[in-house]
């Protein structure tokens, strides 16, 4: 097998990997913020019945003011009784009274209603807050995965490219020129195999002549229509096995 072209298939591998490593790594953010928004769901929906519980706490004791202020009334109201001369001005008091106590059990029926609910809310946000930490606790694991996982990239495209450095030393001026003139101007592939006598770089039949020549891996070859560097993979698998 062409020794040049034994290099620039290994140079076309080490590349793949290193665009795809490449590719992970400006995906790290946003696999992060993808991890994390669990937790922002979580803490948000128990922000909002927190939020719920406070107004509720404060409407509750706005009408404990309002109940004490209504039981002051009526025991004024009852106090004044024995002042009162006539029949009809008696009968015009009780009836005062009766609807205060009246407006009053309103009042006590509200707070018996925010007391359950209260206890509702209590009882949600000690669930949510359950939910937060084991959202949180979920997001850390996944965070020390993805982080390890970075790492090991982050390693590995260390030494490829140390290997890239290594082979490309190897090649001829000239054609580390091609390469990287076709890697910079073909989507990042220079270097592709031929399969059933397809160009699997832009995926054109080529000419059978040109066809035979490639499958010896003889001759640094190049398609006629994207001028990509071809060679026969099952050759390579041959020598490699």
């Amino acid at each position: 097998m062409n020794e040049q072209l034994a290099v620039l298939i290994r140079l076309q591998d080490l590349d793949t990997r290193l665009d795809a490593i490449a590719e992970k790594r400006r995906q790290f953010p946003d696999l992060v913020e993808v991890a994390r928004r669990p937790v922002q769901e979580a803490e948000a929906a128990l922000a909002e019945i927190r939020q719920e519980a406070e107004t509720l706490a404060k409407r509750r004791r706005d009408h404990e003011l309002d109940l004490k202020g209504r039981e002051e009334r009526i025991e004024k109201l009852k106090a004044r009784s024995g002042e009162i001369k006539t029949n009809k001005e008696y009968q015009a008091h009780l009836f005062e009274i009766e609807l205060a106590q009246q407006e009053k059990g309103t009042v006590e029926e509200r707070l018996l209603e925010m007391m359950d609910r209260g206890e509702s809310l209590h009882k949600l946000v000690a669930e949510r807050d359950t939910a937060v930490a084991q959202r949180r606790r979920e997001f850390d694991a996944e965070q020390a995965r993805l982080q390890r996982e970075h790492d090991a990239m982050e390693a590995e495209a260390s030494q490829l490219a140390a290997d890239h450095e290594r082979l490309a030393q190897q090649l001829s001026a000239g054609n580390r020129q091609k390469y990287d003139y076709l890697k910079a101007t073909r989507k990042g592939l220079a270097v592709v195999a031929l399969k059933s006598g397809t160009c699997q770089g832009c995926r054109l039949s080529l000419p059978p002549q040109l066809v035979a020549d490639i499958r010896k891996n003889e001759k640094i070859l190049t398609c006629t229509y994207c001028h990509r560097i071809l060679y026969n993979p099952a050759a390579v698998e041959a020598i490699q096995a």
